[in-house]
């Protein structure tokens, strides 16, 4: 897979996309969490409430599966900004030493690499044929 470059604030990002079993599991762990999201009524597209839900939803998860699904999602994300030394977040330390008082942009690059990795929340629905007939799933 080809590496995905974006930024978000002042910092540039290389991420190299999940592949395998591990991108079929980290599929299955986002869903969850943006399923237990949308049963609070809140969704991704407005970023203040989905900070509220996101919040409520990993606090309310054990230590280890919060653990592994931050690391898991960002352990294939580098940080490439001009000026500054490359860092790969391939490990909680390195995550969080890099976003050192400023814990909250986390949860933003979360959901940036969930997006640009188009996992099942943020993918539109296929089309589903039945006797011939096309219905469009909702997304």
């Amino acid at each position: 897979m080809k590496p995905i470059n974006f930024k978000i604030g002042e910092d540039e990002y290389q991420l190299l996309p999940h592949t395998g079993f591990e991108a079929m599991d980290l599929d299955r762990k986002v869903l969850g969490v943006v399923g237990q999201m949308a049963r609070t009524g809140m969704f991704l597209d407005d970023e203040g409430d989905a900070f509220v839900a996101m919040s409520g939803v990993f606090s309310d998860m054990g230590r280890e599966d919060f653990r592994w699904i931050v690391e898991t999602t960002l352990k294939n994300v580098t940080v490439v900004t001009q000026g500054k030394k490359n860092v790969t977040l391939s490990d909680f330390d390195a995550v969080t030493s890099h976003f050192e008082g400023r814990f909250n942009e986390i949860y933003v690059l979360l959901v940036k690499v969930w997006k640009e990795e188009k996992l099942s929340p943020f993918a539109e629905a296929p089309k589903v044929t039945d006797g011939g007939s096309t219905v469009q799933t909702q997304s």
